[in-house]
């Protein structure tokens, strides 16, 4: 009996830090992206599907694959077992969806443009339970 309790009290200690490494890294991300979205404010995006201008554009493209940690995963099964909203995962489309426009950003930034016309951004799960997701973002860089 002691050592089934010693297992457990070593895995909650292993689940614990492992936890807090994620929320911290998860934190430290946020905090660029935060970062870099004002230093790119400059730069305007427009989703409209069909918008004329006379500028030349050239296309820009971007992609991020980002992963859930292992703790992420475990809360998520336990938030899927009861029903609602998994907010664990809803973080980790939003970072990989902001980090595919921060990329996207920058590569027009490199070409010199101020605009991002027809902005379009694909969504793709990856992994077989649903691991990681991908996003690539795609538009018409303009210099104005």
């Amino acid at each position: 009996m002691d050592g089934l309790l010693l297992q457990l009290l070593i895995f909650a200690v292993l689940f614990a830090v492992g936890f807090g490494f994620g929320r911290y890294n998860e934190r430290k991300h946020f905090q660029y992206l935060a970062e870099q979205e004002q230093r790119l404010a400059y730069i305007q995006l427009d989703s409209s599907r069909f918008k004329s201008t006379d500028l030349p554009g050239q296309l820009v493209s971007s992609n991020v694959v980002i992963s859930h940690d292992y703790f992420k995963y475990a809360i998520a099964n336990v938030q899927n077992l009861l029903g609602g909203r998994l907010t664990s995962y809803e973080s980790v489309v939003e970072r990989a969806r902001r980090e595919a426009i921060v990329r996207l950003k920058l590569e027009a930034e490199k070409m010199g443009a101020t605009q991002i016309l027809g902005l379009r951004l694909s969504t793709t799960e990856l992994g077989m339970q649903g691991g990681m997701v991908e996003v690539f973002a795609y538009g018409t860089a303009i210099k104005k």
